[in-house]
């Protein structure tokens, strides 16, 4: 939920998805140009690590204070070849928990534990797969659940973490992981092609163009 007043004063809100009560907001410009071409004003680098509100994520009937959340562009940076541990908590928000299909682009990460209710840091890390864990680019988060990742982040670049269902990931749920360069040109990021087309309105006008021709086949057949 994304709470905002309006002119007249009243307070009102639309329906979004969150990470960390965070709705990812797209920038005008990509992430990705602006960290290389380091463009200020695009983004944000305080993307939360924990939520704003501890309490009972799977609980029937939470209370509207919970479910705020900010629209904004901030993301995750991470030092090159940091090892990371990420767990993700489902949430009873108006009683429509499900699970969420987590998506992790330019990496593969370890699942070390999953299980229902809420993630308990104290007990259920012993339970952890330390041995065998699978290891995806996809998770299921499951209903009322929670499920733990690892991954090194060994990958230089600007990375999409996002929900696959079409929908979360239009409402907000979704952020990005930027890893630093590493000290070598073999762990740094790799220059754009001196022919990289630059992002500006030709791609409507190709398209608006494409559709008229293509209207214009149908009235002729």
């Amino acid at each position: 939920m994304i709470a905002f007043t309006n002119f007249s004063g009243e307070m009102i809100g639309s329906m979004a998805a969150s990470l960390n009560n965070v709705s990812w907001v797209n920038p005008s410009t990509d992430v990705l140009l602006a960290y290389y071409m380091n463009m200020s004003g695009i983004y944000t680098s305080n993307f939360p690590d924990y939520p704003p509100t501890m309490f009972d994520f799977v609980a029937d009937d939470l209370p509207d204070s919970y479910i705020n959340s900010v629209h904004a562009t901030k993301v995750k940076v991470l030092e090159y070849n940091e090892e990371v541990e990420i767990v993700f908590q489902d949430t009873n928000v108006f009683d429509v928990s499900e699970d969420h299909p987590m998506h992790f682009h330019g990496h593969s990460f370890y699942v070390v534990g999953s299980g229902y209710g809420n993630f308990d840091n104290e007990t259920d890390p012993k339970g952890y797969n330390l041995v065998d864990p699978p290891k995806m680019t996809t998770v299921s988060l499951p209903k009322k659940g929670w499920v733990a990742i690892r991954f090194k982040a060994s990958n230089p670049g600007v990375w999409l973490w996002h929900c696959h269902y079409d929908r979360h990931l239009s409402w907000g749920m979704d952020t990005v992981i930027i890893v630093k360069d590493g000290g070598t040109l073999e762990t740094s990021m790799r220059k754009p092609p001196p022919n990289l087309p630059p992002c500006d309105d030709l791609s409507n006008n190709k398209l608006k163009a494409f559709h008229d021709t293509f209207r214009g086949e149908v009235n002729k057949y």
